[in-house]
């Protein structure tokens, strides 16, 4: 069996709710009995790919200050990028962007300026 198998059966059953510390023990003790503790390592670097392209999917909204979250949020959903949470990316000089997949909708004023200088330059 291979170990995305076991790292989906895994991911599955978290998601459904189930206690991740029996999850893991039951886990340990299948590979064991069955003579697959090689396959450890593998299901472990697979359930972390998975979730790195899960986090890459998510949606999330990116502010210059913590006190402009609640516009940005409302903002975003307008846009049709639905984030429960903003974080601040100092990088902005003010408004913020959102990205979800492969969208990105950016209301920043370094965006803004960006495009003046472009404007201005050609």
């Amino acid at each position: 069996m291979k170990s995305s198998v076991y790292a989906d059966a895994l991911r599955n059953l978290s998601l459904k709710g189930a206690d991740e510390g029996k999850l893991a023990s039951n886990l340990l003790a299948h590979l064991a009995q069955t003579g697959r503790m090689k396959l450890l390592p593998a299901i472990l670097r697979d359930l972390r790919t998975k979730e790195l392209q899960n986090k890459a999917v998510e949606a999330s909204v990116e502010v210059a200050r913590e006190a402009d979250a609640k516009k940005a949020l409302a903002g975003a959903k307008e846009a049709g990028i639905e984030a429960v949470t903003a974080s601040v990316n100092p990088s902005l000089l003010s408004g913020w962007r959102a990205r979800s997949g492969g969208t990105l909708v950016d209301r920043s004023g370094k965006r803004q300026l960006i495009e003046l200088y472009r404007n201005i330059t050609r």
